[in-house]
């Protein structure tokens, strides 16, 4: 009986000692997770998908709205340059009432005179002067065009990016959830063996710092998102966070044209070098308009005027007139000259800045579309390596339970496995990212 009642109580003591050593241990665990996921969620007020972000933000984006508006300003000024060479038409009447009489005549008014009339005038030379402005004004609209179109490629391209960074944030998240679900199981695993005997106190609190390390990870993960959100909700045009909805696949997609015709196409047609071309073209066409300065300007001037036959002196008489008029400056300050020497100037820099587009152009998408094949292997590598770590996790954790294995090698291998994931997270947004930015150059959709 004595026996059996020592051996009661020991047994009694031992499990009060376990309770009290692992209240603590916990109490510290519960201690150590945030107060709860609500206080670190992420507000996002709604989701939107690529296509509702590109539409949302060209249609609210500030540089948009300017290309739009240089736009209509070069059509109107082509316009006016169109209409130098019609005929221009005045119409104008008068009401006047003197005490100023020249001799009174048979017929007239007296002191009232009343007049209307129509009057025309037209250009007949100038010199190449209307044909230059004309060349001019339709470089400056394919300018406008070019420039209109670029902008809006750039905006898509930047609306892409915001698009891409929320959902790259949305991942970094999970990836990082993943890595304190993993540490929360280490830690249990490390508890358990330190009942057991078979581990120290020193790989509990090894998974200890690994969980406090990825709680912190996953806090900067949620900060990131939230400000990718409010980036892309004003990119769109609302004042709060937006959400990007993920697109049924994010894996690599063929190109529809082959590299050297992308290369090409980007050369012929990319919307930078086109703008360019057209303005080396527009600051020519100012040359040959600044030159005909040298020439004289002849003008026909001819109207008709309907009037009351009045004894005011100065007063309106009905009739017709026809004027040929000349106008030449013999000298002017050296304006003609400076206006011809600016303008050369200017042509010649925008030839240079055309060569050199062209160069960057043939340049950028070269790179471009090394970059994106180098991004294609780059995310085949990242899944391996993604693969790779998670059977080492798996088997370096049996390992570990089964006490061959260190708490360093477990917590080695779960490192490793989310640095794994970041990186796959990388290079499925890098590749992206680039497909987007070489679109953005070659002015189209690939």
């Amino acid at each position: 009986m004595i026996s059996a009642a020592r051996c009661a109580l020991t047994a009694g003591l031992v499990a009060l000692g376990i309770i009290l050593i692992a209240a603590p241990i916990a109490a510290q665990t519960s201690a150590a997770k945030p107060a709860g996921d609500a206080a670190f969620a992420v507000r996002i007020d709604s989701v939107l998908d690529l296509a509702t972000v590109i539409a949302r933000t060209l249609a609210v984006s500030p540089g948009v709205a300017s290309g739009e508006a240089g736009l209509r300003n070069a059509r109107s000024e082509s316009r006016v340059a169109e209409g130098a060479f019609i005929p221009s038409l005045t119409a104008s009447s008068s009401a006047l009432r003197s005490d100023v009489l020249s001799t009174a005549l048979p017929g007239t008014s007296g002191a009232n005179s009343y007049s209307a009339g129509v009057s025309s005038s037209v250009e007949l030379f100038t010199g190449g002067r209307r044909g230059a402005d004309r060349a001019r004004s339709h470089a400056d609209l394919d300018v406008a065009v070019a420039t209109d179109v670029s902008q809006r490629y750039q905006t898509t391209l930047i609306a892409e990016r915001a698009f891409y960074e929320a959902l790259r944030g949305e991942d970094l998240v999970a990836v990082a959830e993943a890595r304190v679900a993993r540490a929360e199981r280490g830690v249990r695993y490390a508890q358990d063996r330190v009942r057991a005997g078979t581990a120290t106190k020193s790989d509990e609190l090894r998974a200890r710092l690994e969980m406090t390390s990825g709680r912190q990870q996953a806090l900067a993960a949620r900060d990131t998102l939230q400000a990718a959100a409010f980036a892309l909700g004003r990119l769109v045009g609302t004042d709060g966070p937006v959400g990007a909805r993920r697109p049924a696949s994010l894996d690599p997609r063929p190109l529809a044209l082959s590299d050297s015709e992308v290369v090409r196409l980007a050369i012929n047609a990319a919307p930078s070098v086109q703008a360019a071309e057209a303005a080396a073209r527009a600051a020519r066409a100012a040359t040959s308009s600044s030159r005909a300065q040298y020439y004289p300007d002849v003008r026909v001037i001819g109207g008709y005027n309907w009037a009351t036959q009045s004894a005011i002196v100065g007063a309106v008489r009905p009739g017709w007139q026809l004027a040929l008029a000349t106008s030449f400056p013999l000298f002017n300050g050296f304006q003609r000259e400076d206006a011809v020497t600016r303008s050369e100037s200017a042509a010649e820099v925008t030839r240079v800045i055309a060569l050199d587009a062209t160069r960057l152009v043939r340049t950028e998408s070269a790179r471009l579309l090394s970059a994106l094949r180098f991004a294609e292997q780059n995310i085949s590598l990242a899944d391996e390596a993604v693969t790779a770590a998670q059977e080492d996790l798996r088997v370096v954790t049996e390992r570990y339970r089964a006490g061959i294995a260190t708490s360093l090698d477990q917590l080695s291998s779960e490192l490793a496995l989310t640095q794994a994931e970041r990186g796959l997270v990388s290079a499925r947004y890098g590749y992206q990212i680039t497909r987007a930015t070489l679109e953005a150059l070659v002015g189209r959709t690939l």
